[in-house]
């Protein structure tokens, strides 16, 4: 009876040793699928328009890593830049992630705008996966950026997250733009879809500097100030 109970206790205990390799495995499924997206969208960008929402999880997994990855090297740079007075690690990077992702979901929200309105009317969920879909290489300059802000090369660093902010930031959204006012030739005409993407975002911009406060932003904008 000892000898079953035993048993009974060997296999339960096994089970339960089995049951954390199904989350792992879950987890190397999930990485699995977002590489071979983010290389497929590194190789061609422009394969995110013919996915849609298909992708949409993958693309907000890139939106938050370029996010994490900016917010990284804005504290290198700062801490580089203000080395007697460097700030909390944990702080920064929680205050700084969210701005530069509330930023990033009003460019994501004017480009919606400009689509629901001008273009194609495409959803919200298809405009993000558009979006994220172009983040493969400006992931890997910010990489690069990091790596060559940890190795004090700092000018050359400062160069690449520089270039990196104003593709993702100013560039990105206008070629979205493009594509989503021609895919309706009805609609208005694409010079004037970027005059009302810039209104639009400048716009929302405002508002958000007003909500979130003059101190806060003052700061964020300080840091991305001395980039350029």
């Amino acid at each position: 009876m000892e000898e079953i109970l035993f048993n009974g206790n060997s296999v339960a205990s096994r089970t339960k040793s089995v049951k954390p390799n199904v989350h792992v495995e879950n987890i190397k499924s999930k990485t699995k699928i977002y590489s071979s997206y983010f290389i497929q969208q590194l190789k061609k960008p422009s394969h995110a328009y013919n996915q849609g929402e298909s992708e949409f999880t993958s693309s907000l997994v890139s939106i938050i890593l370029f996010t994490a990855l900016i917010t990284l090297s804005l504290f290198l740079f700062s801490n580089n830049l203000n080395w007697s007075d460097s700030p909390g690690f944990l702080s920064f990077f929680m205050e700084s992630f969210l701005l530069t992702f509330f930023i990033i979901g009003l460019v994501i929200f004017s480009s919606f705008l400009i689509s629901s309105f001008f273009g194609p009317q495409y959803s919200f969920k298809v405009i993000i996966s558009f979006y994220g879909g172009q983040l493969s290489a400006p992931i890997v300059l910010v990489t690069v950026s990091i790596f060559l802000m940890l190795v004090k090369s700092f000018s050359y660093g400062n160069a690449i997250l520089t270039i990196s902010l104003v593709f993702s930031l100013f560039i990105l959204p206008l070629y979205i733009i493009s594509f989503l006012l021609t895919k309706k030739p009805s609609g208005v005409d694409p010079l004037y879809g970027f005059v009302l993407y810039i209104a639009t975002f400048t716009v929302l911009m405002i508002l958000f500097v007003t909500i979130v406060g003059n101190s806060k932003m003052i700061e964020y904008f300080n840091n991305l100030n001395h980039l350029f």
